[in-house]
């Protein structure tokens, strides 16, 4: 089993309101993987508020889970998040009920990267493309947890 576990109660943007449990929640799921489960540690990536970025998600779903060649086809995978969830306006040329994607909001929404452009939360229709590349390569054994409730920005 691989994981890749992410929790945030804590967010750089003041507008967004700060959560308590979430980290309390990755932790005892880590817990339950590593002690019921004998989930070897290395097995897990854990990122929990300010390591949990736009782009520390999406580029450990890519390290730890799609390109890790220790992940062999078959092997169970789960992708945990608990934190802020969100509903914006979806871009021109997306088809989407009412007009609207969900978003998983990283701690770091809101800012700006390096260049001065504002960071986005991560679309539903980004996750659906990493977990639809996720099973092509290991295969479907993948389990998802998604504890987000929509009040994020």
């Amino acid at each position: 089993l691989f994981a890749l576990v992410i929790a945030i109660d804590h967010y750089v943007n003041e507008a967004i309101p700060d959560l308590s449990g979430c980290t309390n929640d990755a932790e005892d799921f880590t817990k339950f993987l590593t002690e019921t489960l004998c989930v070897p540690a290395k097995r897990i990536c854990h990122l929990s508020n300010e390591a949990a970025t736009r782009q520390a998600i999406l580029s450990n779903f890519r390290a730890h889970l799609i390109d890790n060649m220790d992940l062999r086809k078959g092997d169970a995978m789960v992708f945990f998040y608990a934190g802020h969830g969100s509903r914006v306006a979806a871009d021109p040329g997306w088809f989407a009920d009412g007009n609207m994607v969900e978003t998983i909001v990283p701690h770091d929404e809101g800012s700006e990267d390096s260049h001065g452009n504002v960071i986005y939360g991560i679309p539903d229709r980004t996750v659906d493309a990493l977990m639809r590349e996720l099973a092509y390569k290991k295969g479907d054994n993948i389990a998802s947890s998604l504890a987000a409730p929509d009040s994020g920005p």
